[in-house]
């Protein structure tokens, strides 16, 4: 990803109303889709200032909120701080460069991030290798676009993806039980006004044992 973009981005993030309700629509239909259980250690992927990680939080154990931005983790920090929230740990990670520095995880969650991974083949081999076997994945992100979801291209790497390509990925990493499935759809207007519609997939899966 681009952390200096993301840095600079970070004290205003939350202010956007529609991506407050990207998170909390995403984190619910994972939380349909998941047996979480509230033993589980969860690794989110591009966590930036938390809006998924705090929408999951009370469904499990503890999480490890990761992200290649010092700056969105910074907000974060300040958030969990100021709630008291002792079970929300954060690491940097750039899941486009480099091994995950921890491991064994029971999920791995990420929303509205693949697309900001160059390569996002190996970014998911390097993903599924944070879980445990028989640990679950959770990949939220946009179905295929005409590019006019982002006005400002600032950091954005993919339009989209077709969520066969994602399921084909992912079995290539090591995953089994993989389901595909629409987690919600933003509406919102290009930049000439025109509203459009986004479909945003949701892909699970598990790491083989």
């Amino acid at each position: 990803m681009s952390p200096s973009i993301f840095d600079h981005r970070a004290a205003e993030w939350d202010n956007n109303p529609g991506r407050v309700a990207i998170a909390q629509n995403i984190a619910a239909a994972m939380l349909k889709a998941l047996p979480c259980e509230r033993t589980w250690r969860a690794l989110d992927c591009g966590a930036g200032t938390g809006l998924l990680t705090l929408n999951l939080l009370p469904h499990l154990a503890e999480i490890c909120a990761t992200d290649s931005s010092a700056g969105m983790l910074e907000q974060l920090r300040k958030k969990i701080a100021a709630a008291g929230i002792r079970n929300v740990t954060t690491q940097l990670w750039d899941a486009d460069a480099e091994a995950c520095p921890q491991a064994s995880f029971d999920l791995v969650c990420s929303s509205m991030v693949l697309h900001h991974l160059r390569d996002t083949p190996a970014a998911l081999q390097r993903i599924v290798a944070a879980l445990r076997p028989g640990g679950w994945l959770a990949l939220a992100d946009l179905e295929t676009e005409d590019g006019s979801f982002h006005p400002d291209p600032a950091g954005v790497h993919h339009h989209g993806f077709a969520p066969e390509n994602i399921a084909c990925w992912l079995s290539a990493a090591g995953c089994t039980d993989i389901a595909l499935s629409t987690a919600y759809t933003i509406v919102k207007p290009d930049a000439t006004g025109t509203q459009h519609r986004y479909p945003v997939f949701l892909a699970t899966a598990r790491r083989a044992h």
